[in-house]
Protein backbone atom coordinates (compact mmCIF):
# COMPACT_ATOMS: atom_id res chain seq x y z
CA UNK A 1 0.00 0.00 0.00
CA UNK A 2 2.84 2.38 0.84
CA UNK A 3 4.44 1.70 -2.54
CA UNK A 4 1.17 2.58 -4.24
CA UNK A 5 0.85 5.83 -2.28
CA UNK A 6 4.43 6.84 -3.12
CA UNK A 7 3.93 5.98 -6.81
CA UNK A 8 0.73 8.05 -6.96
CA UNK A 9 2.46 10.95 -5.19
CA UNK A 10 5.39 10.90 -7.63
CA UNK A 11 3.10 10.64 -10.66
CA UNK A 12 0.90 13.43 -9.33
CA UNK A 13 3.94 15.57 -8.76
CA UNK A 14 5.03 15.15 -12.38
CA UNK A 15 1.53 15.96 -13.63
CA UNK A 16 1.27 19.09 -11.49
CA UNK A 17 4.75 20.21 -12.56
CA UNK A 18 3.79 19.78 -16.22
CA UNK A 19 0.58 21.79 -15.73
CA UNK A 20 2.48 24.58 -13.98
CA UNK A 21 5.04 24.60 -16.80
CA UNK A 22 2.27 24.94 -19.42
CA UNK A 23 0.60 27.70 -17.41
CA UNK A 24 3.91 29.58 -17.01
CA UNK A 25 4.56 29.40 -20.76
CA UNK A 26 1.06 30.64 -21.60
CA UNK A 27 0.95 33.49 -19.11
CA UNK A 28 4.46 34.86 -19.12
CA UNK A 29 4.95 38.04 -17.11
CA UNK A 30 6.98 40.80 -18.68
CA UNK A 31 8.14 43.71 -16.57
CA UNK A 32 7.61 47.08 -18.18
CA UNK A 33 10.10 49.87 -17.64
CA UNK A 34 8.73 52.78 -15.58
CA UNK A 35 7.49 55.65 -17.72
CA UNK A 36 9.19 58.26 -15.55
CA UNK A 37 12.75 57.34 -14.55
CA UNK A 38 12.91 60.09 -11.89
CA UNK A 39 10.38 58.24 -9.68
CA UNK A 40 12.11 54.89 -9.98
CA UNK A 41 14.26 53.73 -7.08
CA UNK A 42 17.28 51.75 -8.12
CA UNK A 43 17.98 48.35 -6.68
CA UNK A 44 21.33 49.58 -5.40
CA UNK A 45 19.61 52.29 -3.32
CA UNK A 46 17.27 49.71 -1.82
CA UNK A 47 20.16 47.38 -0.97
CA UNK A 48 22.18 50.13 0.66
CA UNK A 49 19.16 51.23 2.73
CA UNK A 50 18.55 47.64 3.84
CA UNK A 51 22.20 47.22 4.85
CA UNK A 52 22.09 50.47 6.81
CA UNK A 53 19.03 49.41 8.79
CA UNK A 54 20.54 45.96 9.31
CA UNK A 55 23.76 47.46 10.71
CA UNK A 56 21.76 49.73 13.02
CA UNK A 57 19.71 46.83 14.36
CA UNK A 58 22.90 44.78 14.88
CA UNK A 59 24.42 47.63 16.88
CA UNK A 60 21.32 47.86 19.05
CA UNK A 61 21.34 44.12 19.68
CA UNK A 62 25.07 44.09 20.41
CA UNK A 63 24.57 46.81 23.01
CA UNK A 64 21.76 44.83 24.63
CA UNK A 65 23.84 41.63 24.69
CA UNK A 66 26.81 43.50 26.14
CA UNK A 67 24.67 44.85 28.97
CA UNK A 68 23.20 41.42 29.61
CA UNK A 69 26.55 39.62 29.54
CA UNK A 70 28.24 42.16 31.82
CA UNK A 71 25.65 41.60 34.54
CA UNK A 72 26.63 39.23 37.33
CA UNK A 73 24.77 35.98 37.60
Amino acid sequence: MLVLIVAVAITGSFVIEHIVHLFANSYEIEWAAPADKSDAISAQEIISAMRKTHRESERQMNAAFKVASDARW
